[in-house]
């Protein structure tokens, strides 16, 4: 532990040293390097020793649903941590802790700030199960008694892990890095340089610069399909009676554990590159816990075929059911659609237009090439639109570049409102939007131009009574209150 928690901050000790170097009289290269080695050898004594206290006076024993913890070297802090309290156990181990077969175990527990975390590190596997294990039950174990088994479980592996990679979209990221850095390190070159490569780039043919900038392309693409596949290796989701446990990678090795309660909805997102095979991802919204496990647990699965949703879905979280049918949207909706697509983009080609007019630029009729997937998006954006209702459960199916479904339990709907400006009113239609409990802010879903009628289906379904509009066509809660 000691060890581990030197190595987490060796990135400042190194800046603390440098600045002490820096500070000293001695302005020769020897004497900076002198100091420099000499006040990090110093702050990591320095940090050693009171890493070495901090493990002396921290204790930690576990019982059948709770966890004891003791700790601080001039002020004592004791916490007690029940079963009935925590959010969720999970288990991190960086490639050193699997290395020494030890990883780092956290407690989340209900709460906001630090107070509802604990971080055990540096324990043993074996350790890391059976304080797992006392917080799963309220009774210890009898000796021999059986494991519990997962109901269910999946896996992704083999060539349906690198076709996530493949199709996962990261290579645009990895371009948008390698600009920010470009942008910051431009300044530094020197001009001549710059100059002498514009010279060799001019004399380069054009279709040779189109295969560099392809080879480009095709470099970033396989290396972001490389670290996809090594962050989400050895990925497997297990279903038990009260939560679900997801486990992936081999650098870092990731184990959260997700209570069947905490689930609110479930999202089925098929990115753009996904769409024309068939192949999505499965998305959770997760109420408590903070901003970054949310990060760690809103990814329910990495990619699954749209035929193999609905198995899915019966093994691992039968609560939810994928719609066969729904929807869609009336066809006196489309015009709004394509006004939505079309009008920002029609003053983004007229801006072009007047540059390259001011410019005296050739072919200036070429900017009104970008109606056209304007246009598609419009229609895609109408056609795609849907909603579903079926029992419990509310599906609205949209999409903005990649294509969602949404489902929601009645039961985890925070709130509806159904909301209409005067056009909408005009043409009988009706905005929903539905708001379900997610860290860290919450998160709201809405789908536009949805048929008034059955915007009153959903509302009835939802408050069991029948929708009365104010003067701004938005429902009033209080007057539909059953």
């Amino acid at each position: 532990m000691v060890l581990f928690d030197l190595g987490r901050g060796l990135l400042s000790y190194l800046s603390f040293a440098f600045i002490i170097a820096i500070s000293l009289p001695g302005a020769s290269a020897s004497s900076v390097a002198l100091n420099f080695t000499a006040a990090l050898l110093a702050l990591l004594a320095l940090f050693a020793l009171y890493n070495t206290i901090r493990w002396a006076f921290f204790f930690y024993r576990y019982e059948a649903g709770m966890v004891h913890i003791k700790q601080g070297i001039l002020f004592k802090k004791e916490r007690t941590i029940k079963r009935e309290r925590v959010q969720s156990v999970n288990v991190y181990a960086n490639i050193l802790q699997q290395a020494f077969g030890l990883s780092t175990l956290q407690i989340k527990t209900a709460g906001a700030g630090t107070d509802a975390e604990v971080n055990l590190r540096a324990l043993s596997r074996a350790e890391v199960e059976n304080i797992r294990e006392h917080l799963k039950v309220g009774e210890r174990r009898e000796e021999g008694s059986p494991m519990e088994v997962a109901k269910a479980a999946r896996f992704l592996q083999g060539r349906d892990l690198w076709l996530a990679g493949l199709t996962s979209g990261r290579f645009m990221i990895l371009f948008s890095l390698l600009a920010v850095v470009l942008s910051q390190v431009y300044s530094y070159i020197p001009q001549s340089y710059i100059d002498y490569a514009l010279e060799q780039l001019s004399s380069v043919p054009l279709l040779l610069g189109i295969a560099l900038a392809l080879g480009l392309l095709v470099v970033s693409w396989a290396l972001s399909a490389v670290i996809f596949v090594i962050q989400y290796a050895r990925f497997t989701i297990r279903r038990f009676e009260d939560r679900l446990e997801i486990s992936w990678g081999v650098i870092k090795r990731n184990q959260v554990t997700v209570g069947l309660h905490r689930l609110q909805a479930l999202v089925v997102q098929q990115g753009l590159f996904r769409q024309p095979f068939g192949l999505n991802a499965l998305l959770v919204e997760v109420a408590g816990g903070g901003a970054k496990e949310k990060e760690q647990v809103s990814l329910l699965h990495p990619l699954i075929r749209t035929k193999d949703i609905a198995p899915f879905l019966e093994d691992i979280l039968p609560e939810y059911r994928f719609p066969r049918t729904l929807v869609p949207l009336p066809w006196r909706s489309l015009r709004r659609y394509l006004f939505r697509a079309l009008a920002p983009t029609a003053l983004f080609v007229a801006l072009i237009w007047w540059a390259v007019a001011f410019w005296d630029l050739p072919l200036p009729w070429t900017s009104l090439l970008l109606l056209l997937p304007a246009a598609w998006l419009g229609l895609s954006r109408h056609r795609n639109g849907r909603t579903c209702l079926e029992g419990d459960q509310l599906t609205l199916r949209f999409r903005d570049l990649n294509l969602y479904h949404v489902l929601m339990p009645r039961s985890h709907v925070q709130s509806l409102t159904l909301q209409a400006n005067p056009f909408q009113r005009f043409g009988g239609l009706r905005t929903v939007r539905a708001a379900v409990l997610s860290s860290p802010s919450g998160k709201e879903f809405r789908i536009k131009d949805v048929d008034r009628e059955e915007a009153g289906r959903i509302w009835s379904w939802y408050s069991r009574s029948p929708p009365q509009e104010g003067s701004d066509g938005t429902i009033d809660p209080e007057a539909n209150r059953s």
